[in-house]
């Protein structure tokens, strides 16, 4: 961790002002002097002045040239995660003050980033729009690294995907959701679609929808190629490429295709009659979707109340689960009940009739047994 100089600490408790930190915070986001003044409506040079009251209060520079573009130094980054924690707490107070005032409202922006949560994560928004009308609720989808560093930099609330190293390394905690793993689908109509068993060397021939390589995420492709690899296989060439899961469907209903998907929605689509599973085993690991917050900064009120809904729902879900497996052992143990009692009297009667011969002479059993 970055100790700030001693000769900061008096600037930092007695001279160092929101002013100060909103210009930081800017500049870290901008990385331009002509940008952040234009966002902050001031002149170039009062930038310039304001960095430089900062700079020299601390002994230290918090960003430093490289080329035509700024870059944050270790002290530089030090600060910044104290500004970011200020001003989260400022915008949370804003925020209370609204609501005892006029009740919930506002923007809450959630990142996501995962196919097979949808159906919860509409549930809770539902449940949380039912409650809270007055909130605009900004679901925002795109590759997880931005998502990361929007949450990061707090203009996410909230995240909402697949919890990987990246996660963890980002001071990060997590409410595991679910987790399933990617399955083959084809076309409703394909020659494969109704065959038990499936071979990967049948399976390469055909003609596949994928994500493009290097896109993150989504269904599976690095999966495939290790599952391939595996079995000594080539990749397929027979390829489309997209990143629409919308387009996907369309070219289903237009020809004879393959694709990967999680299995939660694959069972929907198939379902719905869009698409069939096919009987080739999973490719991958189960990998958990998470409702996901920074843990060291303050959660605006409706944030904290959209995640204590999806913790509603989860306990409801949980609770839903338990007294349903309750119910289906509960007639399987009356039957196993009776059966042992079944047996214990035939025990019994086996027992008597053995004890009986037993008592009667040696020549009435003789003569039984002729």
């Amino acid at each position: 961790m970055v100790e700030v100089p001693p000769m900061a600490m008096k600037f930092l408790r007695q001279r160092v002002s929101l002013r100060h930190l909103r210009l930081v915070l800017v500049l870290d986001e901008e990385r331009s002097i002509t940008r952040t003044a234009e966002r902050l409506c001031i002149s170039q040079a009062a930038v310039s002045k304001t960095r430089s009251e900062i700079e020299k209060g601390i002994g230290a520079p918090l960003f430093e040239w490289f080329g035509h573009r700024l870059e944050v130094t270790p002290v530089g980054k030090c600060i910044l995660q104290s500004a970011r924690r200020i001003a989260a707490e400022l915008e949370c107070l804003s925020d209370e003050f609204a609501l005892m005032k006029s009740g919930m409202g506002g923007v809450l922006s959630i990142g996501t980033r995962t196919i097979s949560g949808q159906p919860f994560l509409a549930r809770v928004t539902a449940a949380f729009k039912k409650a809270h009308p007055a909130v605009t609720v900004q679901l925002d989808d795109t590759d997880l690294g931005s998502l990361l560093e929007r949450l990061s930099k707090g203009s996410i609330s909230l995240l909402y995907g697949r919890f990987d190293a990246s996660c963890a390394d980002a001071g990060l905690e997590a409410q595991p959701v679910m987790g399933d793993r990617i399955v083959v689908i084809a076309s409703p109509n394909h020659p494969l679609a109704n065959q038990r068993k499936i071979s990967w060397t049948d399976l390469v021939k055909q003609s596949w929808v994928l994500t493009p390589e290097g896109y993150m995420g989504r269904y599976g492709r690095d999966y495939l190629a290790a599952e391939l690899s595996r079995h000594q296989l080539p990749f397929p060439t027979n390829l489309v490429e997209t990143q629409s899961l919308l387009l996907i469907m369309t070219l289903f209903q237009s020809g004879d295709f393959l694709t990967l998907l999680p299995e939660g929605v694959a069972a929907q689509l198939e379902t719905r009659g869009l698409a069939s599973v096919l009987s080739v085993a999973p490719v991958g690991p189960v990998e958990p979707v998470c409702l996901m917050w920074r843990s060291d900064t303050a959660m605006p009120p409706a944030a904290r109340r959209f995640r204590d809904v999806a913790l509603e729902l989860l306990r409801a879900d949980e609770q839903q689960r338990l007294e349903e497996e309750a119910a289906a052992v509960k007639p399987l143990r009356g039957i196993e009940a009776r059966r042992f009692e079944t047996v214990q009297g035939a025990r019994k009667q086996r027992s008597g009739t053995t004890s009986a011969k037993r008592r009667r002479a040696p020549k009435e059993i003789i003569g039984e047994l002729a």
